[in-house]
């Protein structure tokens, strides 16, 4: 916020035989520039590249570990992270899946934990679960429980929240019978902020 003041003296004087009449007229001008707040988050699939995905095509990747492709009773773990952007204040996330209708998506299972490490050690009991738990996994179409990013400063982006999927293909009848498998492309999560 910038002020700007402005100091003006005028003096008017009257002189009469009987007196002397002295007028001052001080005034005082105030002024203020304002803009809008950077609010807002970003997300990261490495950790070090932050970026905006504002639609399903701009998707950021989660790459999946092991890299290998899945058939059933597979299971593999993958990171993201979310940070509000610098100057932001907190925002709410909520999550939906946008495409889990048919193949590979619909068959697919999964648990979220807050870890900023993703292998199998961060599913523990004592883990701080958005999806699922540590021996059980729900739908990809289920959303993730709602989570809070703290807000930034003027000079640096907010703490960075790291989360942990764990997607599994149940080896199971249905799924090793499913002919849309692969089919389709993977899940994609729509992380959707808001004011808390």
């Amino acid at each position: 916020m910038a002020a700007s003041g402005l100091l003006l003296g005028v003096a008017a004087v009257g002189l009469t035989t009987t007196n002397v009449v002295a007028t001052w007229r001080d005034p005082v001008f105030g002024g203020t520039s304002f803009r809008a707040a950077n609010i807002g988050f970003e997300i990261s699939g490495d950790g070090s590249t932050w970026r905006s995905g504002t639609s399903a095509t701009n998707a950021v990747t989660m790459p999946a570990t092991p890299a290998t492709a899945m058939v059933p009773g597979t299971t593999v773990y993958a990171a993201v992270s979310l940070r509000t952007k610098t100057e932001s204040p907190s925002v709410a996330i909520a999550t939906t899946a946008t495409n889990s209708a048919a193949g590979l998506p619909r068959q697919l299972v999964y648990a979220v934990v807050r870890s900023s490490t993703c292998t199998s050690s961060a599913f523990t009991p004592a883990g701080s679960y958005l999806a699922g738990g540590a021996t059980t996994d729900v739908p990809v179409a289920t959303a993730l429980t709602g989570f809070l990013l703290e807000g930034a400063t003027v000079t640096a982006p907010g703490p960075t929240v790291s989360l942990c999927f764990r997607l599994r293909l149940p080896d199971t009848i249905e799924v090793w019978t499913d002919s849309t498998i692969p089919g389709s492309g993977p899940p994609i999560w729509n992380f959707e902020g808001k004011k808390p």
